[in-house]
């Protein structure tokens, strides 16, 4: 069994926090859901994490959120619902690998294959 890895998740609705952090939790990952960029950078300071996944429409800006993140953060990725944009324009435009949260599981599967 791999170990568990400590994931960072920053989304600013509720519920979507929730059922994101359950998905989380069920890969045996520990999991800190945060709701403001204030309580991301201040549980980065405090905690060691692997890897962090920031809404990219949390209040105040997910991008710049996740650019200050990733002095404490190896990986970051910015997570979005919406299909607006193709995954490529969104990467180029802000430098950031994008999670869609309807494939967070894959990311966590993924990572408990390789391990």
């Amino acid at each position: 069994m791999r170990p568990a890895r400590a994931i960072l998740l920053v989304e600013s609705d509720p519920a979507c926090g929730q059922a994101l952090a359950r998905l989380v939790r069920r890969s045996r990952d520990r999991v800190r859901l945060v709701r403001t960029p204030g309580a991301a950078l201040a549980a980065a300071q405090r905690e060691g994490f692997d890897l962090a996944v920031v809404d990219l429409f949390v209040k105040g800006g997910g991008v710049d959120l996740a650019r200050r993140l990733t002095r404490r953060v190896p990986r970051v990725y910015l997570s979005v619902a919406a299909r607006l944009l193709t995954d490529e324009l969104i990467e180029a435009a802000i430098g950031f690998p994008v999670l869609r949260k309807a494939d967070l599981s894959s990311l966590v599967a993924s990572r408990a294959r390789a391990s």
